[in-house]
């Protein structure tokens, strides 16, 4: 037990009060001790010796037991939490469980009193409830953030017309493989363009990996970003702008844009797409074609940028190539997989600037050891998954990092207990589409930054076309050869075909 200065005095209420006078200066205590907590926490001061008696006194009173002890002895009660609390983490896990308690009480208590001639005002309990919210308190809406929620009643703007033309499109029927259920076909544009929508001239769309995974699963990507068969296929391009709809702000003719959001449908010719679901990018930021690879490079980018990395350090990756790490003079050890023309990529690689390449088979790190490759990474790229995955964590240095970014093989990325507990691994996931829709003001700098490179052929990913409207099975079976070292681009040199 300790001592306590007079906590009835200290709340400013008589030894007779009843529990719920007693209650309502608690919680009036526990919202200015919550509005000092915060306030000293973002300045740095210490609280003074009022809030901390005004917290003893709140802590006491608003417990019967505490109460009946504290009016019988005039000691505070400490049991063994209470002292572990409050020596945890220094003291400060304890200042986080006040202030969450002095929230809680200050909810329950002001916003539900009722009023009479004892109580506050319900412009004092909204006043208090908006200070228990934080900055979620003072949110403005616009009338864009409603639009955005609700839409807007058709009628109430004039729809802007489309031509009568039918474009090429290739539709996923069902789950299975991307030869057996995807269909080349010509859908009509709808009739018009209503409120935020754009219609887009599609340029170049690749035929990645994801883009198979979904068309293999019927429409699976992410948590929240599955669609139903049938669908429209493609995941990324490079689109014009053809025309604008009613409401359309950010966008005018002519601008380029890329998808910022997963199963747009960007295999096709023609798209009619919201505009919030796309971003401008700078028109001649870099030749259409490596903009329709935006994406590979941006995750290039990006995952190298994040991990404090200094040149000559080690980056061991799969189902990547390694311009960008020769370019920042990191040394990469490049991982493929089992292929009859493994010396041919390895050379190709090497080319790029791969300090190693190795087969994605065996111990990654004893054929490191063997080639005298003593540079234990720092930092992993998983875009394969499976045992590949742990071969990767295998070959890192302690407390090294190990970033997923995909799964080609269609398993999970697998390491044992040892790699997380005796080496340190760290793992964590990453997502480029994610990255850009939380950081679209940073985009354009870092396209022109890439651009740069890959206009004075700095940074360069090769890749070979196919016109969507008459080559499409070409692409898709050149796209699903394991062997090939280059990426698959649809392009579009015919819109479709127009219609009475």
């Amino acid at each position: 037990m300790a001592d306590a200065p007079d906590l009835y005095a200290t709340l400013g209420v008589g030894r007779s009060a009843t529990d719920i006078e007693v209650r309502r200066r608690v919680s009036s205590a526990g919202t200015n001790y919550a509005f000092s907590l915060r306030s000293a926490m973002l300045s740095g001061r210490q609280l003074g010796c009022f809030q901390q008696h005004a917290l003893q006194a709140w802590e006491v009173l608003s417990d019967p037991a505490k109460r009946r002890e504290y009016d019988a002895t005039g000691k505070v009660v400490r049991s063994l939490e209470d002292e572990f609390v409050d020596s945890f983490a220094g003291g400060s896990f304890r200042d986080r469980v006040r202030r969450g308690e002095a929230e809680r009480i200050t909810l329950n208590d002001q916003i539900v009193r009722q009023q009479n001639k004892d109580s506050q005002s319900h412009t004092a309990g909204f006043e208090a409830w908006l200070r228990s919210r934080g900055e979620a308190g003072v949110t403005t809406y616009t009338s864009d953030d409603v639009i955005a929620n609700y839409g807007v009643v058709k009628g109430t703007y004039d729809a802007v017309p489309l031509p009568k033309i039918k474009a090429h499109t290739v539709r996923c029927k069902a789950a299975g493989a991307p030869k057996a259920v995807l269909e080349l076909g010509a859908e009509a544009l709808p009739q018009s363009l209503e409120w935020g929508e754009v219609l887009l001239s599609v340029r170049y769309a690749p035929i990645n990996p994801a883009d198979l995974y979904t068309i293999q699963t019927g429409g699976m990507y992410g948590p929240s970003d599955s669609v139903q068969t049938p669908f429209v296929a493609g995941h990324d391009g490079v689109a014009v702008v053809v025309k604008v709809g009613p409401g359309v702000k950010g966008l005018a003719e002519n601008d380029w844009v890329v998808p910022l959001k997963p199963n747009l449908g960007t295999w096709r010719s023609l798209a009619v797409l919201k505009e919030k679901d796309v971003m401008k990018v700078p028109a001649e930021v870099m030749p259409l074609e490596q903009c329709a690879l935006l994406r590979e490079h941006l995750t290039a980018y990006r995952l190298l940028e994040d991990h404090s990395l200094k040149p000559g350090d080690a980056v061991i990756l799969n189902a990547a190539n390694s311009t960008l790490c020769h370019l920042l003079r990191l040394r990469a050890i490049a991982v493929v997989s089992a292929e009859p023309e493994f010396e041919k990529t390895a050379l190709w690689l090497r080319s790029l600037g791969a300090a190693e390449v190795l087969l994605d088979s065996g111990s990654l790190k004893a054929e490191l050891d063997r080639a005298k490759f003593f540079s234990k990474p720092r930092l992993a790229l998983d875009c394969v998954g499976g045992a590949s995955a742990a071969r990767l964590v295998d070959c890192l240095a302690e407390g090294g990092q190990l970033v997923v970014y995909g799964a080609m093989s269609g398993k999970s990325a697998q390491f044992s207990w040892h790699q997380w507990v005796f080496q340190g691994v760290q793992v964590k996931g990453f997502n480029v589409r994610r990255w850009m829709k939380e950081h679209k003001k940073r985009v354009p700098a870092l396209l022109e930054s890439i651009g740069k490179l890959v206009s004075a052929g700095k940074l360069t990913t090769t890749y070979t076309e196919y016109e969507l409207h008459s080559e499409f099975e070409e692409a898709l079976d050149h796209a699903q050869d394991r062997g090939k070292n280059t990426k698959i681009l649809l392009k579009v040199s015919d819109v479709g075909i127009t219609y009475e």
